[in-house]
């Protein structure tokens, strides 16, 4: 009893700050990639499985001038030290997922 208390207590505190942690993630990504004066829009998406790779394709037409050089890593499958690209997919525009399935364990 005291157990699921505490977890449903301190559940909300951990996930704010997860989500807090996302949004200075954006925060600091965009200024490394984009620079100075932090001129930006930050925004939540939740699109179906369906429609992801055309959302997908409509913000890279978007963006893609925001980073040339975004094409050439996304097509190359380059191994660049200290990068780590191959495990993380990069788009011209910043990009995190948040995954709200805490109730999918995955084994």
């Amino acid at each position: 009893g005291p157990l699921v208390r505490w977890l449903k207590v301190n559940f909300s505190e951990a996930f704010i700050a997860w989500i807090h942690i996302k949004a200075l993630r954006v925060f600091v990504e965009s200024v490394l990639r984009y620079g100075l004066p932090v001129n930006f829009q930050a925004m939540l998406l939740q699109p179906s499985k369906k429609t992801m790779k055309k959302l997908r394709e409509v913000l890279n037409d978007l963006y893609k001038h925001l980073d040339s050089s975004a094409a050439a890593i996304i097509d190359s499958a380059m191994d660049i030290p200290g990068l780590n690209l191959s495990q993380q997919e990069y788009y011209p525009y910043v990009y995190y997922k948040i995954d709200c399935n805490l109730l999918d364990f995955k084994v």
